[in-house]
């Protein structure tokens, strides 16, 4: 498929989906990324398309950077290395959720990105705790560490940190996460974001903080 084809089913795709503008240049990536396969659409992912080609929307950075060989994903035991609010910055300017709110979220603690909320926050079971974390590390990492993809085990060991952690269920609980896809297996499990939960993560943030 050429390039500007590429580009012109994508930009319709969007406007036919009727999306908040806030999201539209991160749908808009999402949709480029369904289209053709992500080796074909990994160089392009770095440049921004100006208007006449796709609309006003660039594609962004956020899932389309590599996430091999970064010291930013540590899920091999090594630390983030950028600022907390470089990170939240990017957050917010792509998902739309205020930076406040992303403060009430997450932190860094030594290199290592950490839920802010106590677990009770999460949700009424484990099931649920555990579907959230998931869904804030996936997003803040993606947008903010420009993760592909975020290792499944650094949900679980949050979970195992917050104390919600069910060894028999944990790989059920996150593969029905609406919005989100697992792949891989065994320590090798990876999550990422669909545009389903990137739209509805503003939402979910306002619900876990009481604000819905």
């Amino acid at each position: 498929m050429e390039v500007s084809e590429t580009l012109k089913k994508a930009w319709t795709a969007v406007e036919d989906a009727g999306l908040p503008e806030q999201i539209q240049q991160v749908a808009f990536r999402e949709a480029v990324r369904l289209l053709v396969p992500i080796h074909a659409v990994a160089a392009p992912a770095a440049t921004a398309y100006t208007s006449g080609q796709a609309g006003n929307y660039g594609v962004v950075s956020g899932f389309t950077g590599s996430s091999t060989s970064r010291d930013s994903s540590n899920g091999d035991g090594s630390k983030i290395t950028e600022a907390e609010s470089t990170i939240l910055d990017k957050v917010e300017q792509q998902t739309g959720v205020p930076r406040a709110k992303l403060d009430e979220l997450v932190y860094l603690d030594d290199g290592v990105l950490k839920i802010s909320l106590p677990g009770i926050k999460l949700g009424k079971n484990n099931a649920d705790k555990t579907r959230s974390i998931a869904q804030i590390l996936t997003i803040v990492r993606g947008f903010g560490l420009d993760e592909d993809e975020t290792s499944l085990e650094l949900v679980r060991a949050e979970a195992q940190r917050l104390k919600c952690y069910d060894s028999s269920n944990f790989s059920a609980q996150v593969k029905v996460l609406d919005g989100y896809l697992v792949t891989g297996s065994g320590a090798n499990r990876r999550i990422r974001a669909k545009s389903g939960g990137i739209s509805g993560f503003p939402a979910f943030v306002d619900s876990i903080l009481g604000e819905s």
